[in-house]
């Protein structure tokens, strides 16, 4: 004859369910608490902690019969934070809310939390409790600072490469594409010179700090100028700069040659003021520069030793954008046919026919550009993180 099967009661003292919830929650580096919910701190008394807040090294007995206040355990240096999060979030009547803090554990150490609290009503008594749980996040924390340090380390150093290299460059090595700037690639460029006509014959007459600060001033507005249209500044060498644009970052033909243009032309305006500035400080030299633009093949990458390089674009087309620029009236852009027939519609040309260039075989044809003439300016460009990369 059949036992009838006596049922034990599932959450009874002693039960299997109640130890197995028990050492889950001993072993837990979470701690469970419920305190009343109260505009007064001093009134929102512990009426719960789970036992294993002595991985702090205190016994739930010490809350729970008010010798010791979880406020009591709060860092110093976030209390008042804390206290005032508390308050906001009461007035608010949020129903949840994460705090993140420190406390001192009973041997002197500081640990970071985190607090995840939840409004509760007791639906017989209808009191009011605030109830959730306290996680022992120390070692995440430290992780995330070690991470942030290290974070601000790489910045750091991008920020230090990058006055020693190409913005572009260093943008690229840190995304780690380093094949796409060291070895070399063919590419279309459109390709930059300029320099300050007898530069040196002019400041000779010049102090030597004169003439430093002068040059440094010169060569940081120009920098700005190449940044804001996204040049790549392969060389600077004295007052002289040479500046590509179709590498590594690529759009098209015609807007490298019009960000080019643009920029040449940004320069000799910001020359023309410089020297007003420079005549009212006790500079009585008017300096003028000389831009050569060139559009053609080149091979652009990494040129050096195993041990120091630097990237730039060589080539024929790079040699006749350096006589171009030799061989510009200062105070002008004198630019080639190639690049003259990506820009014609934008901007206004005078042709000058055809010059010897050295180097060349027969003569070239060749576009002046008088950027003070009435009729010129600047074509409107989108900012370059609007237009679209060809990366490859």
């Amino acid at each position: 004859m059949n036992q009838p099967i006596k049922k034990e009661k599932k959450y009874g003292h002693g039960s299997p369910a109640l130890a197995l919830a028990e050492m889950i929650i001993q072993n837990s580096p979470s701690i469970l608490f419920r305190r009343l919910a109260d505009d007064d701190p001093v009134q929102r008394k512990m009426v719960y902690v789970s036992p294993n807040i002595s991985r702090f090294g205190y016994q739930a007995e010490d809350f729970l019969n008010d010798t010791i206040m979880f406020r009591d355990i709060v860092y110093q240096g976030d209390s008042d934070r804390t206290l005032e999060e508390i308050k906001h979030f009461v007035e608010k009547e949020s129903e949840n809310y994460t705090q993140v803090y420190r406390i001192i554990t009973k041997s002197g150490e500081i640990r970071w939390v985190e607090d995840q609290t939840s409004t509760y009503v007791d639906p017989e008594t209808r009191i009011q409790y605030h109830q959730g749980i306290v996680t022992d996040i120390h070692d995440r924390m430290l992780a995330e600072e070690k991470f942030r340090r290290e974070q601000e380390k790489v910045q750091k150093a991008y920020r230090l490469i990058s006055k020693y290299v190409p913005p572009q460059i260093a943008e690229t090595i840190s995304h780690g594409s380093i094949d796409k700037v060291w070895k070399h690639h063919r590419k279309k460029l459109t390709l930059f010179f300029s320099d300050i006509k007898n530069f040196t014959k002019i400041t000779d007459s010049l102090e030597p700090e004169d003439m430093g600060n002068l040059l440094n001033e010169y060569l940081t507005e120009m920098n700005g100028i190449i940044n804001r249209y996204d040049g790549t500044l392969a060389q600077l060498i004295g007052d002289g700069l040479y500046v590509f644009f179709g590498a590594p970052n690529k759009t098209e033909d015609k807007d490298h040659a019009l960000r080019c243009l643009n920029m040449a032309i940004d320069m000799q305006l910001k020359m023309k003021e410089l020297n007003k500035k420079w005549f009212n400080s006790g500079i009585d030299e008017n300096l003028k520069i000389r831009c050569g633009i060139n559009t053609g093949m080149a091979t652009v990458g990494g040129y050096g030793s195993s041990e120091r390089k630097e990237y730039t674009a060589m080539g024929m087309q790079v040699n006749l954008a350096a006589r171009l620029e030799s061989a510009c009236k200062p105070g002008r852009i004198l630019i080639s046919h190639t690049t003259w027939a990506l820009v014609r519609e934008k901007f206004p040309c005078t042709p000058l026919g055809k010059i010897e260039v050295k180097g060349y075989h027969r003569p070239v044809t060749v576009y002046e550009i008088d950027p003070f003439q009435k009729d010129i300016f600047p074509s409107v460009l989108r900012p370059m993180k609007e237009c679209r990369r060809i990366t490859s």
